[in-house]
């Protein structure tokens, strides 16, 4: 026996810590003298306080150790708390990278600048909202204007009331560089759903999950400079445009108001980048593990075995028809989505489209197909190199990693910067895991 003293001393473990631990049953002494009160512990506690120090270690709680000390714990349980403290620490060991690029870029700026950044960028979550819109091309900003006006007496005329609390939004559906015009949507929020009656076109803006937002004091003609300092913070930051980019009119130049006093904010939808995970001699390719919620894609459906090149056939019909699409939610992105291969003949059905906020007003021959949230191991590849991605990706790192195949519809992603016309262009795979 030895007492809590020697006990802390041989264990390197303070007195004060020995007695917490008592209280929590996670280490009770071996011996409690019921006259003096003393506590004393053996050499064969020893291994169970390891434990506890090395689970503590690795970040657990004092509840989430009470409950791994147990000696009933199913391996199974053990393994998946494990698997849950490994995500967790990686998703902070991640946050911490991000904020230590956020540090470095701005560190770069003062530099570059020799003062404070004009502009903060911060991310938001926008919800989804009802809004009138006009959707128009334009040549000069007092156009835009103009549109907002148009509805703000349109929603007066039918009484469906413009939202007061919330900004009129402006959106900017271009891609690329346009010669002449701007294609651009309009928007007042409004209070109320229209009737069959009116004239007014109301639909809902999709959220947006993460905005880059920074705000601009000032003329609408100088808002080029807030975009640049927006986008400049993307690229930095690692994260990439993934939607129409939108201002909104916190404070609308008015009759009476300089222009100087109009106050935007500038939001760009964005997503973090898949980085590419090399393939090094001795190690593995690592592919990426991420949540992602449920989705839908509408787009153009075939059934079969894909044994000349179909699918290749059917992007090729989707390409013009894509703006027959409506309600799309990604900035120029694809989807290709296959479900199981069929035992009996070999045959698997895949949709070739977009991902919407809504399925409905679907033109002739176009269809639909709901994804639910889920769990994916997310692979880089390039067109050519899609078998041998799928290949590696069931036969090798699937049976190595500990996960099993989640048998939901896996899928192609096609991101803004996949470029068909240049050589070997980058896309990813993304296979439902558990």
């Amino acid at each position: 026996m030895l007492k809590i003293g020697e006990f802390s001393k041989l264990a390197q473990i303070s007195v004060k810590t020995l007695r917490y631990y008592g209280e929590l049953k996670l280490l009770k002494p071996a011996w409690i003298d019921r006259f003096t009160g003393y506590r004393y512990y053996t050499l064969d506690q020893l291994p169970r306080l390891n434990r506890i120090v090395a689970l503590k270690d690795l970040g657990f709680s004092l509840d989430q150790i009470r409950q791994l000390l147990k000696d009933d714990l199913p391996l199974a349980e053990l393994r998946g708390m494990l698997k849950l403290k490994y995500g967790e620490l990686e998703r902070q060991v991640e946050e911490e990278q991000a904020r230590l690029a956020r540090v470095t870029t701005r560190l770069q700026q003062i530099e570059q600048e020799g003062r404070v950044p004009r502009y903060e960028v911060v991310l938001k979550q926008v919800p989804p909202q009802r809004v009138a819109g006009i959707r128009r091309v334009v040549t000069r900003p007092q156009e835009i204007q103009q549109a907002l006006d148009e509805l703000c007496a349109g929603l007066k005329i039918a009484a469906l009331g413009a939202d007061g609390d919330c900004p009129a939004t402006v959106l900017y559906y271009d891609t690329e560089y346009r010669d002449r015009g701007i294609d651009v949507e309009a928007a007042v929020p409004c209070t109320a759903a229209p009737d069959g009656a009116s004239q007014v076109p109301v639909h809902t803006l999709p959220g947006v999950a993460e905005m880059a937002c920074t705000v601009h004091v000032g003329s609408i003609e100088t808002l080029p400079q807030a975009y640049q300092a927006v986008l400049t913070w993307i690229e930095a930051n690692g994260y990439r445009v993934a939607g129409p980019n939108r201002d909104l009119y916190l404070r609308r130049p008015g009759p009476h108001d300089p222009v100087a006093q109009t106050i935007t904010e500038v939001q760009f939808p964005v997503q973090k980048k898949i980085y590419k995970f090399l393939t090094q001699e001795g190690k593995t390719m690592e592919p990426k593990i991420i949540e992602k919620p449920a989705f839908t894609v509408v787009g153009l459906k075939y059934h079969g075995k894909n044994q000349h090149d179909e699918i290749g056939q059917l992007w090729q019909q989707l390409m013009p028809r894509a703006a027959e699409i409506k309600h799309r939610v990604e900035f120029n992105a694809a989807y290709g989505v296959c479900s199981a291969i069929k035992e009996e003949d070999g045959a698997f059905d895949y949709i070739a489209g977009y991902a919407v906020s809504e399925a409905t007003d679907l033109p002739e021959g176009i269809g639909s197909q709901a994804i639910p949230a889920q769990t994916y191991a997310v692979f880089p590849c390039t067109l050519h190199t899609i078998k041998e991605t799928y290949t590696y990706a069931f036969e090798t790192w699937l049976p190595q990693s500990g996960r099993e195949w989640a048998k939901g519809p896996d899928f192609e992603y096609y991101d803004e910067s996949f470029d068909p016309g240049v050589e070997d262009p980058e896309m990813y795979i993304y296979v439902p895991v558990k």
